[in-house]
C-alpha cells in the first residue's frame, strides 16, 4: 500500500468585502496579507514562534508583523508567489491562517501569571477555541474570557464573555472592627464595610475576592469560584454591554451555554442589509434580551 504525502490545505483567498470569510486578503497585484492564529490555542507565543514569524516576514513579505487586539500575528504584504512557503514554515511551528472573517473570531483570555486572576480561564478558552474557532456563521462572533473581574480581555462589550468570579463566606465573630484592610482592598467604594460589623452591599460587590486575600483573620473567605457568562455585547461604532445569562456557573456550563449561543444565532440570524447579517447582540435586542434570545423554540 502506498503512503499519502502530507499535504497542506491552504485556506480561501480574497478581497475581505464587507463580512466574506477569509483569513488571507488581497491587497494588491501578487500580495496578500496573512492573519495566523496558534493551533492547538495558545494565548501566548513561544520565541521559536516569534522567530519563525519574522523570519517569513523577511523572507517573503514586507518585513512587518501586526499584533491584532485579539493576539492574532498578522503578516502584511506576503508575495503570493510565496505564499505557500510561507504557511508551510508557520505550520511547522504551530501557527496557521485564522482568527478572523464570518467565523468565531481568536478566543480571547487572560493570562494565568496575572497575580489578580480568581478562576484560570486559559484552559478553558483552549477547550472552547478547539470546539468553535473558525466555525462558519452569519457574521463574525468574539468569545473573550477574563480571570477576574477588573475584566481587562473586554468580556463585558463582546458576543460572549466569561468571567471569573467568586462567591465569599463570611465569618462576623472572626472580624477586626480596627482591622481596614478589607475596606482599602476593595475596588468599589462601600461595598464592604467594618464600623458596625463587618457587611457586604451584594449589589455593589462585584466577586473579585480581593478582600479575602487580604483579610489575615479569617473573616471574609473564598468560598467558590465560578464564571458570570455574558452574551450579546459589541465593539465597534455601535457599542452594546452584553447582557448576563448566567451569574455563576461551572466550566461545563459554559461550554454549554457558548454552544447554545453560537446554534441560536446560525438559526435565527436575520440579513440585515443585502450583504451583511446582524450581529449576534443585534439579534439579541432585536428578540427582546438575553433569556429570549436563548430560550426561542427553533
Amino acid at each position: 500500500m502506498s503512503e499519502k504525502e502530507f499535504r497542506l490545505e491552504p485556506p480561501k483567498v480574497g478581497i475581505i468585502k464587507g463580512v466574506q470569510p477569509k483569513d488571507i486578503e488581497v491587497v494588491g497585484e501578487g500580495v496578500v496579507n496573512v492573519r495566523l492564529r496558534a493551533k492547538p490555542y495558545s494565548n501566548s507565543y513561544t520565541p521559536e514562534q516569534l522567530e519563525k514569524v519574522a523570519e517569513v516576514a523577511e523572507e517573503y513579505a514586507s518585513g512587518k508583523v501586526h499584533l491584532s487586539p485579539r493576539h492574532n500575528l498578522e503578516i502584511p504584504e506576503v508575495r503570493s508567489g510565496s505564499l505557500m512557503k510561507a504557511l508551510q514554515e508557520l505550520f511547522s511551528v504551530g501557527l496557521q491562517a485564522g482568527g478572523s472573517g464570518t467565523s468565531v473570531r481568536n478566543v480571547y483570555t487572560c493570562p494565568d501569571y496575572c497575580p489578580n486572576r480568581v478562576k484560570s480561564v486559559r484552559e478553558l478558552g483552549a477547550i472552547v477555541s478547539e470546539l468553535f474557532g473558525d466555525m462558519p456563521l452569519p457574521n463574525k462572533l468574539t468569545i473573550s474570557f477574563a480571570a477576574c473581574p477588573s475584566a481587562c480581555s473586554r468580556p463585558y462589550h463582546v458576543d460572549v464573555g466569561i468571567v471569573g468570579v467568586v462567591r465569599l463566606d463570611l465569618h462576623q465573630e472572626k472580624c477586626r472592627k480596627d482591622c481596614p484592610s478589607c475596606v482599602e482592598a476593595c475596588p468599589i467604594e462601600g461595598a464592604i464595610s467594618v464600623e458596625n460589623g463587618l457587611r457586604i452591599d451584594w449589589q455593589k460587590c462585584v466577586n473579585c475576592g480581593r478582600c479575602a486575600w487580604v483579610c489575615k483573620e479569617g473573616a471574609v473567605e473564598i468560598g467558590k469560584t465560578g464564571f458570570r457568562v455574558l452574551i450579546g455585547g459589541k465593539e465597534g461604532r455601535d457599542v452594546f454591554f452584553a447582557q448576563e445569562y448566567l451569574d455563576f456557573a461551572d466550566s461545563f456550563e459554559v461550554i454549554e451555554a457558548i454552544d447554545r449561543a453560537i446554534r441560536q444565532y446560525k438559526k435565527l440570524a436575520r440579513k440585515r442589509d443585502r450583504r451583511k447579517y446582524e450581529r449576534l447582540g443585534e439579534l439579541v435586542r432585536r428578540l427582546g434580551g438575553v433569556e429570549a434570545f436563548m430560550d426561542q423554540k427553533i
